[in-house]
């Protein structure tokens, strides 16, 4: 709008210039001596249109730029709020996923037949201690949940973990399939940091100071 506004403006002011020459021709005030003068008048008039247009088409740039600066930004922020969408979907569907992979184990825990459809954790790992490495792998799949949502910051995570490892059960179930899993989550950063805080703990109750 501004940029119309000023190329009107200046328009107006260069007619209303060639009015006033023309009007000092037509009356005979300010007549033209000779076709050299007369050449020189149609000179300044035409240098006055050059410039003139040189200045509207700077104003058009000037609000392309500024209309293409506003398109550029309207596309990050849609570019941004899609890339947050997806990832709110990512974590909707992987929340999903996970309380189904708990709903299974809740239901081996049960149930003693369901229980042996579950890889053994190992030849000398009791029916008791298979149950209870079932619900250790609950409880850690649940915080593995809460670490994901929550995100990395606003909770001390290291000491909640350790919490948990204060239980032997827990340090047994991580010796049985710490190998595994290290070697398994290793393409999932998230998975691969909270594992590695598991690690630590397991070390730390491990070889007490």
């Amino acid at each position: 709008m501004s940029g119309a506004l000023l190329a009107a403006v200046l328009l107006a002011g260069v007619l209303g210039l060639a009015g006033i020459g023309a009007a000092e021709i037509a009356t005979g005030t300010r007549a033209p001596r000779g076709w050299d003068e007369l050449s020189d008048a149609f000179s300044v008039v035409n240098g006055i249109f050059s410039a003139f247009a040189l200045i509207v088409v700077l104003v058009t740039l000037w609000v392309q730029f500024n209309e293409l600066r506003m398109q550029r930004a309207e596309l990050r922020m849609q570019r941004e709020a899609a890339e947050q969408s997806g990832h709110e979907l990512f974590r909707s569907s992987e929340s999903v996923v996970r309380e189904l992979h708990n709903h299974l184990l809740e239901m081996a825990i049960n149930d003693e037949d369901l229980a042996e459809v579950w890889p053994e954790y190992g030849p000398d790992i009791t029916p008791v201690r298979r149950k209870q490495f079932l619900y250790a792998n609950l409880i850690l799949s649940h915080l593995n949940l809460n670490y994901r949502i929550a995100g990395q910051g606003g909770h001390p995570w290291p000491e909640i973990i350790a919490e948990v490892f204060e239980s032997p059960i827990v340090q047994h179930f991580w010796e049985v399939v710490r190998e595994h899993r290290l070697r398994v989550r290793s393409g999932d950063a998230i998975s691969r940091d909270f594992d590695r805080m598991c690690e630590d703990a397991f070390q730390r109750f491990r070889s007490p100071e």
